[in-house]
């Protein structure tokens, strides 16, 4: 009797600690999404997303097509606690069909805590593994980049593990944080850090005028050791030196005039670079320019046409003087479906979109891509000109429903000169995909 008591008095001293806990619960939400889909490469393949992802291996050979299905299936619960204070944890699976390395693999995507009205009114502090993006995405938007999907391009781990405070002073938003970008042995110096300042501001005008301009610093301990992500777009591992990298940008979108949008962005990098030849430290000087028109033509089939212009500076490869290829970074932006450079290049792109019918909406892009910078020398891939080709994008989206949508998209690229004969071959893609929301 006296052990049973006492376990009836443990119960009850755990039922009190625990029932105010669950009482302070005051909302759950549950989400999630389910995205499959189905692709066929022609004479290309690609590895890694975002600032990671690259053609792979030879480019542009005749090979034989491949074909592949995905999944990538996603839960979400978002929780809001005792008053300003909130939690997020996100867990996935993505895996390629009859993958068995992936098919019990779950990941967190995503798992932080918000405080609200922290110290005073105006600070949200948020601290763990989130997404974020910084403006366009031209320095802060993916922050993994060693995803194992053969169509690694579309996955969806893009979080930072980070601890940022956001100060709303509106129209004047501020954010100031860390963000961790590795940190994998406690016995090797391969840390990799960041920071980051973001100014928002709303002018509150006719032209809906939003600037963003931001500060981020990344510090590399020893790039030669360093495994984190990102890591590999720097291209400057022969020292193990720390390495600082620092990016300046701003961006501005409006209206100018109605039907009218349009977006201004630049972006200047300087810090410590290093010479992958000779190991010699090296000024890292580089620039980035984009411009994006898009009107919309009032019409019953809604149609949208719109140009855009991508620049990122190359260097000039003497090995000598200041770098200046531009580096990737943290990077989200997508500039072609198949190609999508993101360093050393100066291209120009035509887009159009209309609404044929009720819930289908289709369009394309015509890309011109040009090298900022030729290449100094020729190699067995690539000449010293700087025609790198054209891309071709159409697309279609169907919302068959609110939660679930389908989607087609075909790609060709047509390298040009600055490929070589036998690696200049036309890439091809089409891809299928069906997506669920709940």
């Amino acid at each position: 009797m006296k052990r049973i008591l006492t376990v009836v008095l443990a119960l009850s001293l755990v039922a009190l600690f625990v029932m105010p806990a669950l009482a302070e619960v005051q909302n759950v939400k549950l989400s999630g999404d389910i995205t499959i889909r189905g692709v066929m490469r022609d004479n290309y393949a690609t590895t890694g997303s975002g600032a990671g992802r690259t053609i792979s291996g030879t480019p542009f050979q005749e090979a034989d097509s491949r074909d592949w299905y995905n999944t990538i299936a996603t839960l979400s619960v978002d929780a809001d606690l005792t008053d300003n204070v909130a939690a997020n944890l996100k867990i996935g699976n993505e895996r390629d069909w009859q993958d068995a390395a992936d098919s019990m693999t779950v990941s967190v995507y995503s798992a932080y805590v918000a405080l609200k009205e922290l110290l005073y009114s105006p600070l949200t502090l948020k601290a763990g593994r989130m997404p974020i993006q910084l403006a366009d995405g031209l320095i802060i938007g993916d922050g993994v980049t060693n995803e194992t999907l053969l169509g690694s391009d579309y996955s969806k781990t893009v979080e930072f593990d980070t601890i940022h405070g956001i100060l709303d002073y509106d129209p004047l938003t501020l954010i100031l944080g860390v963000l961790k970008l590795s940190d994998r042995s406690q016995a090797t110096s391969d840390d990799v850090d960041g920071y980051l300042l973001d100014a928002i501001y709303k002018l509150g005008d006719d032209m809906n005028t939003v600037l963003d301009a931001y500060l981020v610093a990344a510090h590399y301990s020893a790039p030669t050791t360093t495994t984190g992500p990102g890591t590999g777009t720097l291209g400057l591992n022969a020292s193990t030196d720390a390495s600082d990298v620092y990016a300046l940008a701003a961006t501005v979108t409006l209206n100018p005039v109605e039907d009218l949008a349009a977006k201004v962005g630049i972006g200047y990098q300087f810090g410590d670079a290093q010479s992958v030849l000779t190991g010699t430290d090296r000024d890292l000087k580089a620039y980035s320019l984009d411009l994006g028109l898009d009107y919309a033509i009032e019409n019953e089939y809604s149609p949208k046409v719109g140009v855009k212009y991508v620049y990122r500076s190359g260097d000039d490869q003497d090995g000598t003087g200041d770098y200046k290829g531009w580096l990737a970074m943290f990077e989200n932006q997508t500039n072609g479906i198949i190609f999508d450079p993101n360093t050393n290049t100066n291209s120009i792109a035509l887009t159009g979109s209309l609404v044929p019918m009720d819930r289908l909406t289709v369009g394309l892009e015509w890309w011109w891509y040009n090298q900022a910078k030729k290449l100094a020398a020729q190699t067995t891939n690539n000449s010293t000109k700087k025609d790198a080709g054209t891309e071709l994008d159409l697309y279609a989206k169907y919302q068959y429903t609110e939660d679930v949508s389908m989607g087609l998209s075909l790609a060709w690229l047509f390298p040009g000169d600055y490929y070589r004969t036998s690696y200049d071959e036309t890439a091809f893609q089409a891809m299928a995909e069906l997506g669920v929301q709940f």
